[in-house]
C-alpha cells in the first residue's frame, strides 16, 4: 500500500502524458490526481483530447501547469517520461517511462500511450490510500 494526499503526474510538456495519467487516475482512484510540467507547453494537444474523449474521458477543462506551482511536500510524484524524471530534484517519486506520443504525432501513438498509462495506473490505483 502507498499513501499519499494526491498524485502529481509529470511529464516535461504536460500537454499528453501527465494529462492522461491523471485524467485515468481521477476515474480510478480515491486520492486526487493532478497532472504538471517541467517545460509546459502552451495548451494540451489535441490528440491527447481526443484519445482521452474516445475512451470516455474529458480534458476539456485541463490547462498545463509548472511542477513549481502544482506538487506540495505530502504529494506522490510520478514521473512519466523519462525526460521529466532527470529534470525533478531529487525526491521519492515513481518513474514511469512512457514514449512521447507528441513526438509521433498520429493516433495510434496516443493511444499506445493512453494503454500503457491506463495499465500502469490499474495496477497502483488500488493500492494507494489517502
Amino acid at each position: 500500500m502507498r499513501q499519499a494526499r494526491r498524485v502529481v503526474f509529470v511529464c516535461s510538456r504536460n500537454s499528453a502524458r501527465s494529462q492522461l495519467a491523471a485524467a485515468l487516475w481521477v476515474e480510478r482512484s480515491r486520492v486526487p490526481g493532478v497532472s504538471a510540467g517541467t517545460r509546459p507547453a502552451e495548451r494540451v494537444h489535441p490528440l491527447a483530447v481526443a484519445t482521452a474523449k474516445a475512451h470516455g474521458l474529458s480534458l476539456g477543462e485541463a490547462r498545463t501547469r509548472h511542477v513549481d506551482q502544482v506538487v506540495a511536500p505530502d504529494d506522490l510524484v510520478i514521473a512519466v517520461c523519462d525526460t521529466a524524471h532527470e529534470e525533478l530534484a531529487p525526491g521519492d517519486r515513481l518513474h514511469w517511462s512512457v514514449p512521447d506520443p507528441a513526438a509521433v504525432g498520429t493516433e495510434d501513438a496516443f493511444d499506445t500511450a493512453f494503454r500503457d498509462l491506463a495499465d500502469r495506473v490499474e495496477r497502483l490505483a488500488p493500492r494507494s490510500t489517502p
